[in-house]
């Protein structure tokens, strides 16, 4: 699928979309290539969930031993679950905040590609919720890998796109209303 199809036929704006940051705890961070461009990314993802309401949950795979979210991110009072299942669909709180909110549609950030955000979008797909990757908000330690993974994922059904794609696909017009909040973060990137 294109990208202009992926946008155009995403339902990005529906009350029934959740944006999801994925482990990103330092100790897992610290592997991982490329890791300033990707807190960067995050960050741009971070405070345009904020201007534009989205919920937004933090996940953090046994914080208890990897610690919690990197402190590097623009986070505030978001709401973090802890889990010890690679999948987010292996937390029951996860689930069921996914069901009770009657998320239709999942925006994936995060590390690591190849093992939780691979994981989590299968099981997503299976449950019949649309998966968007943010193919510059995810991050690996073998880039190969993370390729490979991304490929199969666009080919499960998932749409992979870079982040300013969702963005102003979000947003689809120069007349949104945080259209020129939006761009200032983008043109600072």
């Amino acid at each position: 699928m294109k990208i202009e199809e992926s946008i155009q036929t995403s339902k990005f704006n529906t009350p029934n979309v959740a944006v999801f940051l994925i482990d990103v705890q330092e100790s897992l961070l610290n592997g991982i290539k490329n890791k300033d461009q990707l807190i960067d990314a995050l960050n741009i993802l971070i405070q345009s969930t904020k201007i534009f309401n989205l919920p937004f949950i933090i996940t953090e795979q046994v914080p208890q031993k990897l610690g919690i979210t990197s402190r590097s991110l623009l986070l505030s009072n978001d709401i973090r679950i802890a889990k010890s299942s690679f999948s987010i669909f292996g937390c029951e709180e996860i689930k069921k905040y996914i069901s009770e909110q009657k998320i239709s549609h999942l925006i994936l950030s995060g590390i690591e590609t190849p093992i939780c955000i691979y994981l989590s979008a299968i099981d997503a797909l299976k449950a019949g919720v649309e998966v968007t990757i943010l193919s510059d908000c995810v991050g690996a330690r073998r880039q190969d890998d993370q390729s490979t993974v991304l490929g199969k994922l666009q080919d499960a059904g998932c749409h992979i796109l870079p982040l300013e794609s969702f963005i102003y696909g979000y947003m689809r017009t120069a007349e949104h209303p945080n259209f020129r909040e939006v761009s200032k973060l983008i043109r600072n990137r």
